[in-house]
């Protein structure tokens, strides 16, 4: 190395050219993939956390609307045994 801070080669200038331009190349290729790998993730990731809160909000929904047909069945059923007290001999028992 010289004092200037630059670094001194023995290969001729058109060869290292090549190869510091190839270097370059390759790895601007490989950090693009890289960046674009993650910004598809990003959007994966995206889409699923939406998919996930829609997916919550409709069993919140799916689990009221089954609370509520507990709740009307259970009515029937004490209607039913109301009815059968009342009525008992239409309950088909002899």
């Amino acid at each position: 190395m010289e004092a200037t801070g630059e670094k001194t080669y023995s290969s001729p200038r058109r060869k290292l050219v090549k190869f510091f331009e190839r270097s370059r190349n390759q790895w601007k290729a490989k950090a693009g993939a890289a960046k674009s790998g993650l910004k598809r993730l990003e959007a994966r990731v995206r889409r699923l956390e939406r998919s996930k809160a829609d997916d919550q909000r409709e069993l919140v929904a799916v689990q009221a609307q089954v609370a509520e047909w507990q709740a009307k069945y259970a009515q029937t059923v004490r209607e039913l045994e109301e009815l059968k007290k009342k009525y008992p001999h239409l309950s088909g028992k002899s």
